[in-house]
């Protein structure tokens, strides 16, 4: 198992970080190892929630189906990824600070079939994957948010 964690500092307020991140159809907003992200059916986003990914390994791309398996909001989200080369534990917590909100995020990855042979030769690449993924996220939560400058 391959476990990513990254936290950053967004002037975003904790209930709209929330509100963006623990929404998946925004995932491939931020996150650059996504191509596309759907959710499945209708309704308000929360526990059961399920999205249908498109997940970019270098030059393919591989279907997964995220769900919201925990949703306290706006403190902390669980998705569970499914796909046939990899399940994945997403935690994503929320903290309010001075400076806006204190988002961390854990991915708990778990390779299947010929891949997880592979998997922990490719640690180095994973983790940066990660990282550029959280960096989009405090990017796209930083663009949200009023000018302060006077």
């Amino acid at each position: 198992m391959t476990r990513l964690s990254e936290q950053i500092i967004t002037p975003t307020p904790v209930e709209e970080a929330f509100a963006y991140t623990a929404d998946f159809n925004n995932i491939q907003d931020w996150d650059p190892g996504i191509a596309e992200s759907a959710q499945i059916g209708e309704g308000p986003v929360g526990k059961g929630t399920r999205f249908n990914l498109l997940v970019k390994f270098g030059n393919r791309r591989t279907p997964m189906i995220y769900t919201i398996t925990e949703f306290d909001s706006p403190h902390r989200v669980v998705l569970v990824g499914e796909g046939s080369t990899l399940t994945a534990v997403d935690e994503i917590t929320f903290a309010e600070v001075p400076q806006g909100t204190v988002v961390t995020y854990t991915a708990d990855l778990a390779f299947k079939g010929v891949t997880r042979f592979i998997a922990p030769f490719l640690g180095s690449m994973i983790k940066g994957v990660g990282r550029k993924a959280v960096e989009g996220l405090s990017e796209a939560l930083t663009a949200n948010q009023p000018s302060t400058s006077s």
